[in-house]
């Protein structure tokens, strides 16, 4: 089933409907914006500043270190400048990337009976269109996965969902997946519309009666079904342990994707920048030493931080009472998020229209969990039927 999905710009929005007609804007908030424009500005500046004054050995304080008689044997293996280059080209396409995002915006006018949705992209005109309000569908829950600078995040979205993805409408968004069940029933109410939800088996309806209902409570009454075979063979690429007091569920290896490709060659052209700059004899003893040294130990912590972020595996812990949602990194693991099992209102195989990406979501009223975002389907539904299991048991 096709199940289209809107690109929306905000990661902070909601819909505040209690005064009709109502309206909201969408639009990327400077505060995600911010820290690429002054990144983007450090990498051009130092690149401009490494092309018009770097590598001068006419200046007496790199004649000390690298004497004039030697010049003529120095032969740096790559052109300095090129590094400059790629840094000011780097910069200054993260600055005009971060503008164009927060140009482009989308407004939403509701009446009660009429939707009026105004487009303005980047370069084009600004496009207005009406909608029936009894077009609509249903309201829509989804995870979506975006890139923040090296590193995946969610936004947990709750839309006025329509067959034309350019009529979908967001109701609320954010990047905490807390109390976003709750505001789901809510919009689903106030329009007495179904909650939908995207799964494995395609666009999924459920009943509003329903909603408030665990899972332990869905099972007494038949709406979900423990179908979990203990003789089933454990999928491959995926740990079971059992311990004392907990069940440990792992990923065996790290899943590649097309993001983390982009993030080594990144990490990679600039580390090569960094090694230049590192063994660029003229920044040291020159008034700007001090922001030199700074700016090489910002972007050093920054990939150091990155690589560890890309070697990441996630970890679900199964105790007693709760489900722990870990990360474990190459030294150490942190606890992301956890959910009591007795507020566990769905678990379910879901699917992010935008990439296609299928996840296995937890759902209560105040929390949500996303796990194994790069897992095979046939591993996320063996991974839902176990969770099902271990929960109503």
């Amino acid at each position: 089933m096709n199940n289209p999905a809107a690109n929306h710009y905000s990661h902070k929005l909601e819909f505040n409907l209690t005064k009709i007609p109502a309206k909201i804007s969408d639009r990327t908030s400077w505060r995600f914006l911010l820290p690429g424009i002054i990144f983007g500005a450090l990498l051009f500046l130092l690149g401009l500043y490494e092309m018009l004054n770097g590598f001068d050995y006419t200046n007496p304080n790199v004649a000390e270190i690298i004497p004039l008689e030697a010049l003529p044997t120095y032969k740096p293996l790559l052109n300095p400048v090129i590094f400059d280059i790629i840094f000011m080209i780097v910069g200054f396409g993260i600055i005009v990337a971060s503008v164009a995002s927060y140009l482009r915006y989308r407004k939403f006018i509701f009446d009660g009976k009429t939707m009026m949705i105004g487009n303005r992209s980047v370069w084009g005109k600004k496009r207005i269109v009406k909608e029936s309000f009894k077009n609509y569908l249903g309201v829509r829950f989804r995870v979506a996965f975006y890139q923040s600078g090296l590193i995946n995040s969610n936004k947990y979205i709750i839309e006025l969902y329509h067959k034309d993805p350019q009529k979908i409408v967001p109701l609320y968004i954010s990047t905490s997946s807390e109390n976003v069940r709750k505001k789901w029933k809510e919009y689903a109410r106030f329009f007495k519309l179904p909650a939908l939800i995207n799964t494995d088996e395609g666009l999924q309806t459920k009943e509003l009666k329903n909603l408030d209902k665990s899972v332990k409570e869905l099972a007494k009454i038949g709406y979900v079904v423990d179908d979990y075979d203990a003789y089933e063979e454990l999928p491959h690429g995926m740990d079971f342990a059992r311990r004392k007091d907990k069940i440990v569920l792992k990923t065996r290896k790290i899943i590649w994707d097309a993001y983390n490709f982009i993030a080594w060659f990144v990490i990679f052209f600039v580390g090569l920048g960094l090694v230049c700059m590192a063994f660029n004899p003229k920044a040291y003893h020159s008034q700007f030493a001090l922001p030199f040294y700074a700016m090489i130990s910002i972007m050093t912590l920054i990939l150091v931080a990155a690589i560890f972020v890309l070697f990441r595996k996630e970890k679900l812990v199964l105790k007693k009472h709760k489900i722990v949602h870990t990360h474990k990194y190459m030294m150490f693991s942190t606890k992301h998020n956890e959910i009591n099992k007795d507020e566990i209102e769905a678990i379910e195989v879901t699917q992010n229209p935008a990439s296609g990406r299928f996840f296995v979501s937890i759902i209560s009223d105040n929390k949500t969990v996303a796990f194994g975002a790069k897992l095979p389907i046939k591993t996320l539904q063996w991974i839902k039927r176990f969770l099902i299991h271990d929960v109503i048991r």
